[in-house]
């Protein structure tokens, strides 16, 4: 049975209480519950694959790789990247760290992989349209190429156990691929292979570049991205189409537009007097940060013609002090089909106790029924806490805007909307 790392994105930061460290060229280790041989090894690996990816795949990789690594048997066993500077390895024991014929874990594979994973993110943030195929396809064709690199500049002795570890590179991706039924991971590395062969392995920095430039329509994100792979790279064009062609419906996922058109107005045609929908008690039961979604909560308008002017979330940030970047917030309809969204500053919340925070929006007409859905693509080192009230449950959903969820089961989120309506609508209203 074959152990493939995929990305298990945890939302606390790991803490090692009784931490040791190892250092070597743009690696940091804390390890704890392994020996320091062990340590080594993974600094050296990490550090040689680092240097993989910024030679031959000319990437931007962090200065300084962080890997925390926790040994216990509480512990499971898994790899997992913050897709910043981080990679994060529990193991439940240290005996896990043997050769994969021995223990049945890649680890060496798997820091590659990782580091693939980190090489993408920082390039393409937005990458809602990127199936988890394509995500993890690229981390494992990326990770293969660089364990032969690695083993063609160090050769077995970097691992503390050594052994041939080629075994586990692109060798072993190619009986993957030659197996009767491929998995969708092992497709999509295959097609990553097979764009390798037309743009370059240094043209992949180009393309996720451009890519992130790009705007890329939800509902239709296939053609905006294939125009832009052609544009990168025009003298490939033809064979550029006919890959798109077969990669396509394996990395494009199309998010559900709503028939409900997203009606705007300026604030001042609107009354000035919002309904507040709070249906929390205002005391929460718990907070949490979902990797892979958002956090979705239901609404009844008191009526027609209501819009939408203001968000406020319970909630807390987690991290650094300062962090760039934005998250979403999302009005859809019933179906949570994406009717339009707004782009906040992950600023806008602050590290520390959870509290209310309010987000004016460009006001918006709703819908009878709608959802507020708020997607902050969170990681091990980034995020957002959410709380949940118990007091009220079955309207609250883990799901990204466009897509339909699954039920959050403790409760419901604590968030909260102001709704407004146009002042010629309000017989009590007017100038």
């Amino acid at each position: 049975m074959r152990t493939v790392y995929t990305v298990v994105v945890l939302v606390s930061v790991a803490v090692l209480a009784t931490a040791e460290t190892v250092t070597g060229p743009h690696v940091r280790v804390d390890y704890s519950g392994i020996n320091p041989r062990q340590a080594r090894s993974i600094a050296e690996v990490i550090s040689a694959a680092r240097q993989v990816y910024v030679g031959e795949f000319a990437a931007d990789m962090p200065a300084t790789v962080i890997a925390e690594v926790e040994c216990g048997s509480s512990h499971p066993t898994r790899l997992y990247t913050d897709g910043r500077d981080h990679i994060f390895l529990s193991l439940s024991s240290a005996r896990k760290l043997a050769p994969p014929p021995a223990s049945g874990v890649f680890n060496l594979y798997g820091f590659c992989h990782e580091l693939g994973h980190v090489m993408m993110y920082r390039l393409l943030k937005e990458r809602d349209w990127m199936t988890s195929a394509a995500a993890e396809g690229w981390a494992h064709y990326a990770g293969s190429v660089v364990v032969d690199a690695v083993y063609a500049a160090e050769g077995q002795s970097i691992w503390f156990e050594p052994y041939d570890y080629r075994a586990d590179g692109t060798m072993r991706l190619e009986r993957q691929l030659a197996a009767e039924h491929p998995s969708k991971v092992d497709r999509g590395a295959g097609l990553w292979r097979d764009l390798e062969r037309i743009i370059g392995r240094r043209g992949f920095v180009k393309l996720f570049a451009a890519w992130q430039a790009a705007v890329i329509e939800p509902a239709k994100p296939e053609q905006a991205l294939l125009a832009t792979v052609v544009k990168s790279f025009p003298q490939r064009e033809a064979a550029l189409k006919t890959w798109w062609r077969k990669a396509a419906p394996l990395f494009a996922q199309p998010a559900s537009v709503s028939r409900t058109k997203a009606v705007r107005v300026s604030t001042d045609r609107l009354t000035g007097k919002p309904l507040e929908l709070a249906y929390d008690d205002d005391a929460d039961e718990g907070k949490r940060s979902i990797a892979g979604g958002g956090h979705a909560r239901r609404f009844t308008a008191p009526g027609e013609s209501w819009y939408v002017s203001a968000v406020s979330v319970y909630g807390a940030r987690y991290g650094r002090p300062r962090e760039t970047g934005t998250f979403v917030v999302a009005l859809c309809d019933a179906e949570m089909q994406r009717i339009t969204i707004w782009k906040k500053p992950y600023m806008t919340f602050e590290r520390g106790p959870l509290q209310w925070v309010r987000m004016e929006v460009e006001p918006t007409r709703v819908p009878r029924e709608f959802y507020i859905c708020l997607d902050f693509r969170p990681t091990a080192t980034k995020g957002v806490y959410v709380a949940y009230d118990d007091s009220t449950r079955g309207n609250s959903l883990v799901a990204k805007p466009g897509r339909p969820g699954s039920p959050f089961e403790h409760g419901d989120w604590m968030i909260r909307v102001e709704l407004d309506q146009l002042k010629e609508s309000d017989p009590l209203g007017g100038d």
